[in-house]
């Protein structure tokens, strides 16, 4: 006798199910270098003999992945007269991801040493983000910064309230002189800020000269406090492209509390007509008004 015996279904789809899915593999893809992507947003602002560089730091590399290795940024200065770059220095390159730092970075440089060389006009910055083996992508874009010479602040500021506002006035200084190819021109900008906390104005911007200085601020309110300062400029220009300005050390702040003590002008164009209506007899007088915000009224009188 003769016994069959059934073949259960589902171990049997089990198996073709395995067998189906073991398919043929996929090329095995390289691991990371982990280079970090050059860095192209570097900028350079200069005021006085300091220049402060910014950038952000790379969070990916050049083959697409995220960074996963920290690394070092490399900052370079080259001089305009072709000379060979100096590093200046170096910033981590730290997992934004672990160390929750803000991917914006900046280092300071002074440039005091080169600005009085009369045979260089320019510097130029580079940064380069290498990884934990040294290698790197490139340098970054360049930053040029000028290497003008810029006025010392004024000392001795004087303020104080006058009846159209404030007044501001210093002795200038002798203005420097350099052997450059760059055309150049010195302002002073009186700037003004109503508290700590305040964002600051620019009263006026004149030009420097050899003489004392005296400005009228006017856009003042009484019964406030102000804090006053000069900034000596230098404006350069190499051609028409080619121009921008360069800001000096600020000066000692001032603070004054503007009071008010002075009284209202003195009326003008006083007029007294006498005129008569049946048996009243007036006088009757006009002049110019004052203009002054703070007038309260007139007192009239008669003798």
């Amino acid at each position: 006798m003769n016994v069959i015996k059934k073949i259960q279904p589902l171990p049997f789809m089990l198996l073709l199910v395995l067998f189906v899915a073991c398919g043929t593999p996929g090329a095995p893809q390289p691991p990371s270098l982990n280079i970090p992507k050059p860095i192209t947003d570097l900028a350079a602002v200069r005021k006085g003999d300091t220049v402060t560089l910014s950038w952000t730091a790379p969070e990916e590399t050049t083959d697409g992945t995220s960074v996963r290795h920290s690394g070092r940024m490399i900052v370079r200065r080259t001089v305009s007269d072709g000379g060979a770059a100096k590093v200046v220095g170096e910033v981590p390159l730290v997992l934004a991801h672990k160390t929750q730092e803000a991917p914006v970075k900046s280092l300071k440089d002074s440039v005091g040493d080169l600005v009085t060389s009369a045979s260089v006009d320019f510097v130029r910055y580079t940064v380069e983000a290498v990884n934990n083996s040294g290698k790197s992508a490139g340098q970054s874009n360049q930053a040029v910064v000028p290497l003008v010479l810029t006025p010392v602040p004024p000392k001795d500021i004087q303020v104080k309230p006058v009846p159209q506002g404030v007044s501001i006035s210093w002795q200038q200084n002798w203005l420097p002189k350099k052997h450059t190819s760059l055309s150049t021109q010195y302002v002073y900008r009186i700037m003004r800020r109503a508290g700590s906390n305040q964002r600051p104005v620019m009263v006026k911007q004149l030009s420097a000269g050899g003489e004392s200085t005296l400005v009228i601020d006017t856009g003042i309110e009484w019964e406030k406090q102000y804090q006053y300062w000069v900034i000596p400029v230098t404006l350069w220009q190499k051609d028409e492209q080619e121009k921008g300005e360069v800001e000096g050390d600020d000066s000692t702040i001032v603070t004054l509390t503007t009071l008010d003590k002075f009284p209202p002008a003195v009326p003008s164009g006083l007029q007294a007509v006498f005129t008569q209506a049946g048996q009243k007899s007036f006088i009757d007088l006009s002049w110019t008004a004052s203009m002054d915000s703070d007038l309260a009224g007139y007192n009239v009188y008669r003798s």
